[in-house]
């Protein structure tokens, strides 16, 4: 009989923590006070003190107290102009939640970025070598029925000039667990659309061009129940060479990005608006092989790619308290002491980088019209580790969840290239990127081109 209530005790008690647990992920703070409210004197530089005291000039007396948190236990201490303790859990357990997505998002996106653009060149010159050549070329995609092959040839429009469109997209999560804003987490996820325009001109065996790009994204940043738009536009050059059977190619561009983030102020609810801008820097080079037997291609290849995104500083603007959202006001505030200002953040600049050496095979079939091909490869990567604020109290949680440090992941995709008629001339690319810790990862992008 004892050890059933004991059971019975436990199982309440856990029941009570987990529904606790839950209700608090988004819970506001005790009073709901923004967690900058500058009647608490909260800040010490970045972070917050453990206890703070709303302003009471009516109370000025000295205690005894036992155990007080800063103060210790059986002390004296006075209370000459303060009073009631005000402890904001949320705002003093969080890491993670309490900072701003660019310091734990954008190296992600700028990875992301710098595989769309390259990606999009690296299959615009494949393509532009594919159809010049009708028989086996560098990549494999070629048409034994068309001279001019896959794409729009090189040398086919006004000035030996051609030109190319590009657009994807892809879906990504990180899958870290997120409970609540005490046990942090970089949780997020999106999606991202891109698009690449170019022209290029042949010069014997070689192909010089230049390509404007756009990426867009928008994340749902979980961890700090935020979100998290950039912009990026860019505008580059590639240069590539090719012979029997060696392909070389090189690219490098740079740019400009818009970012505007949201976040969740921990202690009034309210939302907590950040806007900046990044410079962009990119560069890429390719070294591929091909051997051809018959209708089928095998192209091992070698390349790599970075990007450096240059983050200005910026102020997160939080709003001012309202005094008609304050919980328990009567006792918060003395009459005419109503202090709702709030103080915003500085959020420091920050540079992030991303380096991707990768190792690929493709496999491609000739079969006329179409030109259906495998692309796999294995990804090196270096990419800037996401970073967050450090947690000001102990909520028990000495293992809290930090950003993951991504080395190697795998691609896997494909795709075909098709001709309708004499004129409209394209293709479509899918794949997957596994092997990537608390990453998922799936992308899709076409092209088209119209020969006259």
């Amino acid at each position: 009989m004892k050890l059933l209530k004991i059971l019975t005790a436990a199982i309440v008690a856990v029941t009570m923590v987990a529904t606790f647990s839950l209700s608090t992920a988004y819970a506001a703070g005790t009073y709901k006070i923004s967690c900058k409210n500058d009647a608490y004197g909260m800040q010490l530089g970045s972070d917050y003190t453990q206890v703070a005291y709303v302003y009471d000039a009516s109370d000025l007396t000295t205690r005894t107290e036992s155990a007080v948190a800063g103060v210790g236990t059986n002390n004296s201490y006075l209370i000459t102009e303060f009073d009631q303790a005000y402890v904001g859990n949320d705002c003093l357990y969080s890491g993670s939640a309490d900072t701003n997505g660019t310091a734990v998002v954008a190296a992600d996106v700028a990875r992301l970025a710098v595989s769309a653009i390259v990606g999009a060149v690296n299959n615009r010159i494949d393509m532009a070598y594919a159809a010049k050549n009708s028989g086996a070329s560098a990549t494999g995609l070629s048409f034994t029925t068309q001279s001019d092959g896959i794409a729009m040839s090189a040398n086919k429009i006004v000035g030996g000039l051609s030109f190319w469109a590009d657009m994807g997209n892809s879906n990504f999560e990180n899958t870290q667990t997120f409970t609540n804003v005490r046990l942090d987490s970089m949780s997020y996820d999106g999606n991202s659309s891109s698009y690449s325009v170019g022209v290029d001109k042949t010069f014997g065996k070689a192909l010089v061009g230049l390509v404007v790009s756009g990426f867009d994204t928008d994340l749902k940043t979980t961890f700090n129940s935020g979100t998290y738009k950039q912009d990026i536009d860019t505008y580059g050059v590639y240069l590539a060479y090719r012979t029997n059977t060696l392909h070389i190619d090189i690219g490098a561009g740079q740019g400009d990005s818009d970012i505007s983030t949201t976040r969740r102020d921990l202690g009034n609810d309210s939302v907590i608006n950040g806007k900046t801008t990044a410079d962009i820097e990119y560069s890429n080079a390719r070294i591929a092989g091909n051997f051809t037997r018959g209708k089928f291609s095998i192209v091992p290849s070698a390349s790599y790619r970075t990007m450096s995104m240059d983050i200005k500083g910026f102020i997160d603007d939080r709003a001012d308290d309202a005094l008609e959202l304050v919980s328990g006001d009567g006792e918060l505030f003395t009459s005419g002491n109503e202090t709702l200002t709030v103080t915003d953040d500085n959020i420091a600049g920050r540079n992030v980088e991303t380096e991707t050496m990768s190792i690929g095979l493709k496999l491609s079939a000739n079969l006329g019209a179409l030109v259906p091909y495998l692309d796999v490869s294995y990804n090196s990567e270096d990419t800037t580790r996401a970073v967050y604020k450090n947690e000001v109290g102990t909520d028990g949680n000495d293992q809290e969840t930090a950003g993951t440090n991504y080395s190697s992941s795998t691609n896997v995709g494909g795709g075909v290239n098709f001709m309708i008629g004499s004129f409209l001339k394209g293709g479509v690319r899918a794949g997957v990127i596994t092997g990537r810790d608390d990453w998922e990862e799936d992308y899709v992008a076409g092209n088209i081109s119209l020969g006259f």
